[in-house]
């Protein structure tokens, strides 16, 4: 039985796609004879929390949680407000928010969770003199995971593998940071350390994969996020028969709202003398600050349902109630290999699929694959605009959608993992 130590800032009651990739697994894992042991800060700064996550944690699992101190805990005693998701992507932030980007990105490195770097090494290092393991795995971001990782693999000569759910200097953001250049080379650094120093590097999409072997990567394997089949156990009637409900689940920030999205959709109300009335909206989670200004000025105000936060129980429920289900990539940098992770809970959910990203993207790639979804490339009025009306026009059928969609099973995805450790 092999035993692996995951060192993850982000678990239950934390929520948000950084929780959902290694609580689902672990309960894999450990069906199928692994002995995950999770390590975990016992509190921090999140913008998203969901009690009810607890409940999917394996019975019995082995979950070591340490204190940890987090510049952010500062700004919250004053403020009484939880930290935005958006905050490093906003297009304008206040004067005082740009200080604290500025101090977050020059004092904090890889990020605000380095102070918990140094004492989980000394505490880590304690627990493995007393309790041997097979494997560290550590998965970021926040990449001060990873740091820990390096450190126990130089101390220890373990097998380590670091998980990178997004890239590091690659990511979106990194650029628009206000940087001093020794800070920059900094971070390129220690990105290089632990990508070169790592066993395998997992990740999300081939061509983030390449992304690290280019910068000194030995091994590379593919691990993108999946659906957990059991979490779809929901009989849906629709009350409104001719009703067309878009949804979108999860963080929808400027960078991902395209403008011409609501142009075709006005559109087709002025096209289509049954559109208007039948369009309803459903945004769960955190929107941009200006998006119900945009809505009202739209007029679509009124067809729009907005719920800032829905568990996971119940967010699942509400994907499989809608008739259109959004997801939008941002044009910015590794948008070839950005995958949203909602984009899987989507196709275990199998309701219509419309992506909006980047022609010849590795998000293109899988929805062409899939028989229920549709990809629009960025500003493509005409597809977008056949796109919508077709899956319109689809609403009042009973659709089976049978496609194997089992590479993104959490369960197989975890067999698949297991393979792949008894190798290294």
């Amino acid at each position: 039985m092999k035993k692996i130590l995951i060192i993850t800032y982000y678990w239950p009651p934390k929520a948000g796609v950084g929780v959902q990739r290694w609580l689902k697994l672990t309960k894999y894992l450990v069906k199928h004879n692994c002995r995950p042991i999770i390590y975990t800060p016992d509190g921090g700064v999140s913008p998203l929390l969901d009690e009810s996550l607890i409940n999917y944690i394996p019975h019995g699992l082995e979950v070591i949680k340490r204190k940890i101190f987090e510049p952010q805990k500062i700004l919250h005693f004053f403020t009484r407000k939880r930290p935005s998701s958006d905050i490093l992507v906003e297009k304008k932030s206040s004067f005082f928010g740009q200080i604290l980007i500025w101090l977050r990105a020059n004092f904090f490195i890889p990020d605000s969770r380095s102070t918990w770097i140094k004492p989980s090494v000394r505490f880590l290092n304690r627990y493995l003199e007393k309790n041997p393991i097979d494997i560290v795995l550590s998965t970021g971001p926040p990449h001060s995971m990873h740091m820990i990782g390096l450190a126990l693999k130089k101390t220890h000569k373990i097998k380590w593998i670091a998980d990178f759910r997004d890239p590091w200097t690659n990511i979106e953001y990194f650029d628009k940071l206000p940087l001093l250049s020794n800070k920059r080379i900094q971070h390129e650094k220690k990105e290089k350390e632990v990508v070169g120093n790592a066993d395998l590097i997992l990740t999300v999409s081939n061509s983030w994969a390449d992304g690290f072997k280019k910068i000194g990567a030995k091994k590379t394997f593919i691990l993108p996020n999946g659906y957990d089949s059991d979490d779809y156990n929901y009989t849906i009637s629709k009350n409104k028969l001719f009703e067309f409900k878009i949804g979108h689940f999860g963080l929808y920030n400027e960078l991902r709202d395209h403008a011409f999205f609501w142009k075709t959709l006005q559109k087709i109300s002025r096209n289509v003398s049954d559109f208007d009335d039948n369009l309803k909206l459903l945004f769960a989670g955190e929107v941009h600050k200006n998006f119900f200004k945009q809505m009202k000025s739209l007029e679509l105000h009124s067809k729009l349902h907005h719920y800032p936060y829905l568990n996971h129980d119940k967010t699942i429920k509400n994907m499989m109630e809608c008739d259109l289900l959004l997801l939008t990539q941002a044009d910015t940098k590794a948008v070839l290999g950005r995958i949203p992770a909602k984009l899987f809970e989507y196709i275990g959910a199998r309701k219509p699929i419309l992506a909006i990203g980047k022609k010849d993207s590795d998000l293109e790639k899988i929805i062409s694959k899939i028989s229920y979804a549709w990809f629009v490339d960025f500003d493509n009025e005409k597809l977008l605009y056949d796109s919508v009306l077709e899956i319109y026009n689809m609403r009042t059928h009973t659709h089976q959608f049978n496609d194997d969609i089992s590479d993104f099973s959490r369960e197989n995805q975890a067999v698949n993992f297991i393979n792949l450790i008894n190798t290294l």
